[in-house]
């Protein structure tokens, strides 16, 4: 498996072409989780979505 480097969120907006994630030089990079903040705010609303709907 290579180890590839993921897309950003943010500077993808409107690009034709994905933007990749400057990891530790952006201020969104959680270097810990090696996760992208955004990433993990949209994560974790779709788990409270999915809670939610079964809930229901």
């Amino acid at each position: 498996m290579k180890n590839k480097i993921p897309v950003c969120p943010l500077l993808s907006i409107g690009s034709e072409s994905p933007m990749v994630c400057i990891q530790e030089e952006c201020a969104w990079y959680m270097a810990n989780l090696k996760k992208c903040g955004a990433y993990l705010i949209a994560h974790n609303a779709m788990l409270e979505v999915k809670k939610k709907q079964a809930e229901k």
